[in-house]
């Protein structure tokens, strides 16, 4: 159904004004066009699970419902609800084409130029148009005294101290005291020209698109059909860009931060306009013939139980997969040493999982017993909640090619029996990780692969890797070394903590904790080390971050020094109360408001109960202790499955020779 003649009139009057048209008429389209707005934008995301994203430039509540008579989570069906909101999805049950007529808005409080108010903002600063835009883009600057200049000027000594202005707020600062009469008549000020609202065009103005394959089947149907089109790419890009410049102003972040954010929302806001301003069947607008923009979608398949248009309840693979004898050299997670700690979390109950070189021990920590040992998983452990741990594949999730309903790399295991989910994955535990294509590449998403966090490619580094994250997965240190980077915020992609503003070493009177294990060697590490064992929690407004070298941090001052053995592992728990601290000698619990040592382990008995065994070749040993956690583990099973390992009857009978010392069920304890 074609938009209504007075909504054209304003659409085209905003997206693509007449050459002659002056500024009141495009102001006033935007105004109209505001007052018209069913709601602003709170996402960039579109589509998950097929179906559009609340808050997204897609959203159900915003633009009406996506079937007729029908509510986004399906309570609502039929003639007989017409009319009615869901009181579940918030979405209008209607047969009314409302996506045809409904606009939303995006608020940009920090403010966009339309190149077609450009023209007027130039004349009433004295600018021509391009030094008008190289000051939006942050290419030219203002000093002090108002002169103008490039802002790689080579004739001025740029430093610390340099007071200067560039981007959208020195436009806005410098339109306040201009007048223009034409405004004026009108009620208007010059700051009118710069706008702080957009207005998102109905879907029905940028429909999907799907474009027939040739060896096109049911499967690439269900995967692969829905493309967004440039243009809805656009609206998202211009979204995300300006939901993270919010925040960033939000959180007092930088000028030099703000000022990059402010010029690249600008070019998205240009990039936006020119394509809307096509006709919507323009080629221009389609869909990227090299896929960019496709948005995967789970397949639903023909279950009779699943209801239409509901998500789909993914069901997890079960246990992580261990690699093959001949993929061990790349695919291999383990540290050579199969006592070093891999990482490690303090779960419900006095609980603390260690994940070592090959096993999973889950103890009770004041009193250390041993709760159940399992062999590890090559994914890697990402937290607790409850008696659910979480692990996640190094390198992201992927659908099965048979049943595309089950889902690989993502990974629960119940804490309580040892034994890892089948079934599908719990809505209520969080599960925001790296996701990793190549090695220069990552960003952020949740369990279902859909929803990235918008910038946080910006900040990861070069071949960036998650480092920590806050109990509750809200905060992701991710970065190219552990050294460096940033504290992610996971739900938006905004840098909320640079980790190279805290380098400072601890004052003289800052309190220690001893700790019990190796000693780091002249670089602050020792043999085999995975990873430095470093940790990062929210409790309300404070920050708590362990950074590499045993400094723990409260609300950017060094609180606590941990002295005397080197850290592998570390985390705080769900409260962000206690922290965690391991390494291949001892694990040790720390209260952290009086940095009190709670309680510490003596892991060393575990060490020849993990050792490798002497008489099979390493990889085989290797091998044999990925799939069974210990040497006593393995050597309970029948000779036929450690045979379909690889090894030959020889080296069984040398391996039944080995008398492998049992792990103990209870740890020496120190509690104070």
């Amino acid at each position: 159904m074609p938009v209504p003649p007075d909504l054209r009139a304003l659409l085209d009057a905003f997206f693509a004004p007449a050459p002659g048209a002056g500024p009141l008429a495009l102001l006033h389209a935007a105004a109209e066009l505001r007052a018209r707005s069913s709601g602003a934008l709170t996402s960039g995301a579109m589509f998950e699970l097929q179906r559009p994203l609340v808050g997204g430039p897609w959203c159900p509540r915003l633009f009406g419902p996506i079937e007729s008579l029908r509510c986004g989570c399906g309570r609502l069906v039929g003639p007989e609800h017409r009319g009615e909101t869901c009181e579940g999805c918030h979405v209008l049950c209607t047969d009314e084409p409302l996506r045809d007529r409904r606009v939303a808005h995006l608020e940009v409080s920090f403010g966009l130029v339309h190149p077609a108010l450009a023209p007027r903002i130039a004349d009433l600063l004295g600018l021509d148009f391009d030094e008008l835009r190289a000051v939006l883009l942050g290419e030219a600057v203002f000093l002090a005294d108002g002169q103008l200049v490039a802002h790689e000027h080579h004739g001025i000594d740029w430093d610390d101290e340099m007071s200067y202005e560039t981007g959208v707020a020195a436009i806005r600062r410098r339109l306040a005291t201009a007048v223009d009469p034409e405004l004026a008549a009108a009620g208007l000020s010059a700051t009118a020209l710069v706008l702080t609202s957009v207005p998102i065009p109905p879907p029905g103005e940028r429909p999907l698109v799907h474009s027939p394959h040739l060896d096109e089947d049911r499967w690439f149907r269900e995967l692969w059909s829905v493309q967004v089109g440039r243009d809805n790419e656009a609206i998202a890009a211009l979204a995300a860009r300006a939901l993270r410049s919010e925040r960033l102003l939000e959180l007092g972040a930088p000028k030099i931060l703000l000022d990059r954010d402010c010029a690249e929302a600008q070019q998205d806001f240009e990039a936006m306009l020119e394509l809307l301003a096509r006709p919507s069947d323009d080629p221009g607008r389609a869909p990227d013939p090299r896929l960019s923009g496709w948005r995967p979608a789970p397949h639903l398949g023909d279950d009779a139980d699943h209801v239409p248009g509901a998500p789909y309840r993914f069901r997890l693979a079960g246990a992580p997969p261990v690699s093959e004898a001949d993929d061990r050299d790349t695919h291999h997670r383990a540290p050579l040493r199969p006592e070093v700690p891999r990482a490690c979390v303090l779960a419900d109950g006095d609980r603390a999982l260690i994940q070592l070189g090959y096993a999973l021990l889950l103890v009770h920590w004041p009193t250390g017993h041993v709760l159940w040992v399992m062999p590890a998983a090559e994914a890697r452990l990402l937290g607790a909640r409850g008696d659910w741990a979480l692990f996640g594949a190094k390198y992201g999730r992927q659908l099965d090619a048979e049943d595309p309903t089950l889902l690989h790399g993502l990974y629960a295991l119940d804490l309580s029996s040892g034994t890892w989910l089948e079934g599908p994955y719990p809505d209520h535990l969080p599960a925001i990780f790296v996701e990793k294509g190549e090695p220069e590449d990552a960003w952020l998403s949740d369990w279902r692969g859909q929803r990235g966090a918008p910038g946080a490619e910006d900040l990861s580094g070069d071949r960036p890797d998650e480092w920590a994250r806050s109990p509750d997965h809200r905060f992701v240190w991710m970065s190219s070394s552990p050294d460096d980077g940033a504290v992610l915020d996971s739900e938006r992609g905004v840098a909320v903590l640079m980790i190279s503003q805290m380098r400072e070493p601890a004052a003289d009177d800052v309190p220690t904790v001893a700790l019990t294990g190796p000693e780091r060697d002249e670089n602050g590490e020792i043999e085999h080390q995975v990873a430095p064992g470093i940790a990062l929690a929210r409790v309300g407004e404070e920050w708590r971050i362990l950074v590499p070298g045993g400094l723990l941090r409260r609300d950017g001052q060094v609180a606590l020094e941990f002295t005397e053995a080197a850290i592998e592992g570390a985390s705080f728990d769900s409260a962000g109360a206690r922290l965690l601290l391991v390494n291949r000698e001892a694990l040790h619990v720390v209260e952290v408001e009086r940095g009190q040592l709670l309680g510490q382990l003596d892991l060393r008995p575990l060490g020849p109960a993990l050792a490798l065994p002497e008489c099979v070749p390493e990889a085989l040993a290797d091998l044999v202790l990925a799939h069974h956690g210990t040497l006593a583990a393995a050597l309970t099973q029948p000779d036929d499955a450690l045979r379909a390992l690889g090894l030959d009857d020889e080296q069984l009978a040398a391996l039944r020779a080995e008398r492998p010392p049992p792990l103990p069920g209870q740890l020496d304890s120190t509690c104070p």
